[in-house]
């Protein structure tokens, strides 16, 4: 084994105790229920730093000493049913959970073997290898150079067009449709979970076993507030293809509105969510509708599974059918003439000298119609024209500035030009003085027209600098807010508003905003030489629920934590977690042995 080699990025790095690439230490700290740095799994792939973890397993960076290639090693570990072993890398079933820890297990099997058959899709993260070692099993995963989904879009900062979402993520989308053939659903499919390699492959990462994407079992849930559908934080609605699809749609309405869709805890029908198209124009009619349909709080009017999805969003339209956006076009209009049978061309008719005779007599007598008709109304048009320009460049020259005519035109439009035209003919029969100053004076009227406003974007704004602007009061009525839990902005920034960015409106406009309240998942923080009183204020800080359990443990003083049911650093949704177990060390009863 290469002792230079870093366990944060998997690169040689020499005699360098902080690692030059990723800045990565041997000493720093680690939680012992993780394997340790450098451990060997199936003798072939070393162990380094944890690169994520749910209720359900760990995964690490790793190395494969014999492929000579980074990996990502993925261990089962649901870390309410099982504890590390003495030895740091044995897996011990906690008494009592052996059932469920075998279920899982299976499930995880399951899912690894299904992914190690299709290594020929290249859009979901390839499993190279399934390990069974140390009472527990490893799946062995390709190790992607690139960054995640949400790193991408926070990059650019902008709304995607539908053109650009589309050839980003629609492979990705048809991928799918093949995993759920194979009777796989994801259910965990996010802006963090999809991968932009460094050869703009997009893959689906993060695939995990039912009971951790879903609320209330015996694992921790990891749900993704915006993008995991409302059924999976019910115990009763069931969960298939069009779970993956409410993701999928949430995927899409984030990226053509850099603004992922609420939680669906908070979603109601009486506040309906913004179509895409109203957000961003470059976003056609039928697949923003085609979008909200798949983001329907309700199972039976969502899109029931990817294949109908794509009918809806996928391609072009089917040869024989006419998009509604386009223009109808002639379909012989677009057969080349040298294609076209001789049955379908139409007849030219033939001409007879006897009809030639009569045609050209017509023509004549119309020409000789047409030739009278102009020697009379051409006098006629001439001193109409030479009195209409006497009318106007004399007489009105005289009573007029130039200059004063010149500004007042070309600050009219066309409909002002003939109101205006009207009113000087009208106030000929006054004097001239007062025909002047009153035609100037009416021009200038109709030359103001109304001032509109536009609805600025006050999504991602302060609340308080927004409705605290001295400008913004004169524009706009605010109506008392409503305050939120939100994952995606700060406490305090405005999430919504009533009326769409860039309505138009003339004086004042009444406008509504949701407001953050914050995030509502909170990070259970470590007991480690923590008291009672000490962990539980904490506790209480940060709104987490807990319940007090007392265990004995002669290594622990009496009085201070010795762990929770609960992973230390996991997230806690101070709305919808339950209650969380903490066991506190306290030396049982004394009693008398007969």
């Amino acid at each position: 084994m290469n002792e230079n080699l870093c366990m944060g990025c998997m690169r040689d790095k020499g005699e360098e105790e902080v690692c030059p690439f990723c800045g990565y230490s041997d000493e720093a700290p680690r939680f012992p229920s993780y394997l340790a740095p450098r451990t060997v799994v199936n003798n072939r792939y070393i162990v380094g730093k944890v690169l994520s973890y749910n209720g359900e397993s760990v995964t690490y960076i790793g190395y494969d000493v014999i492929g000579e290639r980074k990996v990502k090693v993925h261990e089962y570990f649901p870390d309410t049913l099982v504890t590390r072993g003495e030895d740091g890398k044995s897996v011990s079933v906690n008494s009592g959970r052996q059932i469920q820890f075998k279920a899982y297990m299976s499930d995880f099997i399951e899912i690894a073997e299904k992914l190690s058959r299709m290594r020929t899709l290249t859009c979901i993260t390839q499993v190279l290898a399934i390990c069974y070692q140390n009472n527990t099993v490893y799946s062995i995963l390709e190790f992607v150079e690139g960054i995640t989904l949400k790193t991408y879009l926070e990059k650019r900062d902008v709304m995607l067009t539908w053109t650009e979402t589309s050839d980003l993520l629609m492979p990705l989308v048809k991928t799918l449709a093949i995993v759920h053939e194979e009777g796989l659903i994801h259910r965990g499919i996010s802006t963090d979970s999809v991968i932009l390699s460094r050869s703009r492959i997009v893959k689906l990462d993060g695939f995990s076993i039912s009971a951790v994407r879903a609320a209330r079992t015996e694992l921790v849930a990891e749900l993704f507030p915006g993008f995991s559908a409302p059924e999976q934080y019910s115990t009763v609605s069931p969960h298939g293809p069009w779970t993956d699809v409410y993701a999928v749609c949430a995927l899409l309405y984030t990226c053509v509105t850099a603004q992922a869709p609420p939680e669906a805890l908070i979603r109601s029908n009486s506040r309906p969510l913004t179509p895409p198209r109203e957000r961003n124009e470059t976003v056609p009619p039928r697949i923003s509708q085609a979008i909200m349909q798949g983001l329907s709080l309700s199972t039976t009017e969502r899109i029931q599974n990817i294949e109908e999805l794509l009918a809806k969003i996928g391609g072009p339209f089917p040869k024989g059918t006419v998009s509604n956006d386009a223009p109808t076009v002639s379909m012989r209009a677009q057969v080349p003439l040298s294609r076209q049978s001789s049955s379908t061309l139409p007849r030219i008719p033939v001409e007879s000298e006897r009809d030639k005779g009569k045609k050209e007599e017509k023509d004549g007598s119309n020409k000789r119609l047409i030739l009278w008709s102009m020697g009379i109304t051409l006098p006629i048009l001439l001193v109409i024209l030479i009195f209409t320009f006497w009318f106007l460049f004399g007489k009105n020259r005289q009573a007029q500035p130039e200059e004063d005519t010149t500004s007042i035109v070309d600050s009219l439009s066309e409909n002002d030009f003939f109101h205006s035209e009207s009113e000087s003919r009208s106030s000929s029969e006054s004097s001239e003085d007062s025909s002047s100053s009153e035609s100037v004076s009416e021009s200038s009227e109709s030359s103001e027209s109304v001032e509109l406003h536009k609805v600025a974007n006050f999504v991602g704004q302060d609340y308080k600098t927004v409705t605290g602007n001295s400008d913004n009061q004169k524009l706009y009525i605010f109506d008392p807010p409503e305050y939120v839990y939100d994952e995606q902005y700060p406490e305090g920034v405005i999430t919504y508003q009533s009326v769409t960015a860039g309505t138009e409106f003339e004086k004042t406009m009444s406008i509504k905003f949701r407001v953050s309240k914050g995030s509502a998942s909170v990070t259970i923080p470590s007991y480690e030489k923590k008291t009672q009183a000490e962990y539980t204020a904490e506790l209480d800080a940060l709104g987490i629920k807990y319940t007090i359990l007392y265990r004995w443990d002669s290594s622990y003083p009496e009085g201070y934590v010795v762990g929770t049911d609960h992973m230390v650093g996991s997230k806690y949704n101070t709305q919808t977690g339950g209650t969380i177990e903490v066991y506190v060390n306290r030396a049982p009863p004394a009693t008398s042995v007969e």
